[in-house]
């Protein structure tokens, strides 16, 4: 018998101070042909504004997160997993390509720090964290199975209710060596700059020298008489057009490696996925 497919509705939930009807408005035109999408706010906090996109995954009242509840590992492998992969495919460019046609139109963007999916009605959440363009690779959805897997075999104890991917702790660290790592990259490429325009400015030097030396005209003079010819005309608009369309460059890649696992008492607790333990 065919497995049934669930359905998904997307919330954004946005900081107070970005909503307005215009925005609710676009939200609309722009994600009609993905999803159900309905826009919710929260107050305000200090800082920049922290949005999250949450998948809620309806399958009515059928069980697939526990490998207990019978046919849940079918439904699990024949159907969620897929799902998930779609959803994330979708929403993941969706968020992105939204943000692109704000800034073409003069609107309002909508970066998201979240991406939060609800499974089996709340049962469980998972909450992977987006890239600074609001981006996530659709593969990272393979982390549910993973998660799901040291859940049952009882790795990641019990009652768990959400599991953060990747740690506070953990992104914060990334974010701060990413930064480093970028100014120096900056600065290394000012020296270049700089090295490259003195080479300029003594090779123009030079051949002014050897122009006048000849009586012949300025080479920058020359060089002004040149007429611009079609094909320069065709590489600029094609090069516009790239840069129109080009997906934007997030500040890093995210390392999901570290999770918080949060349980139904509210405490939590750091799990490294990639030796399968608890930090101390």
């Amino acid at each position: 018998m065919a497995q049934p497919r669930p359905s998904c509705t997307l919330i954004l939930d946005i900081d107070e101070r970005l909503y307005s009807e215009e925005v609710k408005l676009e939200v609309g035109r722009c994600y009609a042909y993905v999803c159900t999408t309905l826009v919710r706010t929260h107050p305000a906090s200090e800082g920049d504004p922290v949005n999250t996109a949450r998948i809620l995954a309806k399958l009515g009242t059928r069980k697939y997160v526990h490998s207990a509840d019978e046919g849940a590992d079918e439904l699990w492998g024949d159907v969620m997993e897929r799902w998930l992969h779609n959803e994330f495919h979708k929403i993941g460019n969706n968020l992105v390509i939204y943000n692109r046609r704000q800034r073409e139109i003069g609107g309002v963007e909508l970066n998201f720090d979240w991406l939060e999916v609800e499974l089996e009605n709340g049962a469980l959440t998972l909450a992977w964290r987006l890239d600074s363009t609001s981006f996530i690779d659709p593969e990272r959805s393979a982390l549910a199975s993973q998660v799901r897997a040291l859940l049952n075999d009882g790795t990641l104890g019990e009652d768990v209710v959400r599991v953060q991917m990747p740690s506070d702790a953990s992104y914060a660290q990334q974010a701060a060596q990413a930064a480093e790592e970028r100014a120096a990259r900056e600065a290394a490429a000012a020296e270049e700059a700089a090295r490259k325009a003195e080479e300029e400015r003594l090779a123009a030097e030079k051949a002014e020298q050897e122009a006048e030396a000849a009586f012949l005209e300025s080479p920058e003079l020359v060089a002004g008489e040149e007429k611009e010819t079609g094909d320069e005309t065709y590489e600029e608009m094609r090069a516009e057009i790239e840069e129109k369309f080009a997906m934007p460059e997030a500040d890093f890649a995210i390392d999901y490696a570290t999770w918080t696992v949060i349980y139904a008492d509210g405490s939590q607790r750091d799990f490294d996925s990639a030796t399968g333990s608890f930090a101390e």
